[in-house]
C-alpha cells in the first residue's frame, strides 16, 4: 500500500468533486473526514477490513506529520 499527499486548493470543495469524478473508477476503499461549519465532524468510510481503514488513517497521519515537519503543510486560508 503507498500513499501520496494531495492539498486540493484554491477552492476545495469543487476541487475534492473534481478529483473523485477524475479517478472515481479507480477508487478501491476510502475514508474521509469532514469538518462541518456547525463545528461537528462527520467520518465517512468504505473499506473491506477494520485493520486496513485503521492502516489508511495512520498512513494518513504519518504524512500530514511529514509535511509538518518538512514545511511542506498548506493550510486552509481563512
Amino acid at each position: 500500500m503507498s500513499g501520496n499527499v494531495e492539498r486540493i486548493y484554491p477552492e476545495s470543495k469543487t476541487g475534492v468533486i473534481n478529483w473523485i469524478e477524475q479517478n472515481f473508477h479507480d477508487i478501491d476503499e476510502f475514508i474521509c473526514i469532514f469538518q462541518m461549519k456547525d463545528g461537528t465532524t462527520t467520518f465517512v468510510y468504505d473499506t473491506y477490513t477494520y485493520r486496513g481503514a485503521l492502516g489508511t488513517l495512520e498512513m494518513a497521519k504519518e504524512s500530514l506529520s511529514a509535511l509538518a515537519r518538512n514545511d511542506d503543510f498548506i493550510p486552509k486560508a481563512r
